[in-house]
């Protein structure tokens, strides 16, 4: 009986390839016998991944709506037939649903698709969330933040497809601009909510950030060091 190098999972004999992750099965020393065990047909195996992955959707989505819509009737209960916090509770809920299962719902690996969608989702659980408490900031406040962080992600993820960049360079960038975007919290803050332009805090982690950033850029550049801490760190 042999294992699986990659998986640890058991495999027969006459296996080619790993039935779990489909590492493929070489020993120079072991001879198939005749009478081995034939393995699953393949498209018996992608069958059965299918159904698991279904299930498994399916499982985790009455987990979490299942509670969420108890809430509605808590809310109903305890406020005398008003509705007053549930559906607040309910678009969170809504929010995390895209954030965590629509990469499993979508068969193809998209991670543009993935964080479009999960960005979009955002946008509209914070439109409701200054809605429904009676809010302006959702315009002025919340779209401008979302969309530096909508940016800086994908700008990272732009330069390590298409630039072909090392992991060290995109992080630099990305601490650089994440330090940027610190300066425009700060500012949107007391613009909207308190009327006034003043900058006490985000300047420690601007310089912070820049710095760790240009560490980086000086690791990307030194051959021999960032060939050490690739192999460490596996960046």
């Amino acid at each position: 009986m042999a294992y699986c190098v990659k998986c640890g999972v058991k495999l027969e004999d006459s296996e080619k390839k790993c039935p779990l992750c489909n590492t493929v099965v070489y020993h120079p020393d072991i001879k198939i016998p005749d009478d081995a065990v034939q393995p699953y047909p393949e498209e018996h195996i992608i069958l059965l991944r299918e159904m698991n992955k279904k299930y498994k959707i399916i499982i985790a989505t009455i987990c979490i709506f299942i509670p969420a819509f108890l809430t509605f009737i808590c809310d109903y209960k305890i406020n005398s037939g008003q509705i007053l916090w549930a559906d607040i509770v309910f678009s969170a809920v809504c929010f995390l649903y895209c954030l965590i299962f629509i990469p499993l719902i979508f068969p193809k690996k998209d991670t543009l698709l993935y964080l479009g969608i999960d960005f979009t989702a955002l946008l509209g659980f914070q439109w409701y969330l200054s809605y429904t408490t009676g809010g302006n900031w959702f315009l002025p406040f919340a779209m401008p933040l979302i969309i530096s962080a909508v940016l800086i992600t994908f700008s990272a993820i732009l330069i390590k497809r298409f630039v072909n960049k090392s992991y060290l360079f995109v992080f630099a960038i990305v601490f650089i601009l994440t330090g940027v975007d610190c300066v425009l919290i700060e500012y949107l803050i007391n613009k909207v909510f308190f009327n006034k332009i003043n900058f006490v805090w985000s300047y420690y982690p601007l310089i912070t950030f820049i710095a760790v950033g240009v560490v980086l850029l000086l690791i990307n550049r030194n051959k021999k060091l960032k060939e050490q801490i690739t192999k460490k760190f596996f960046v």
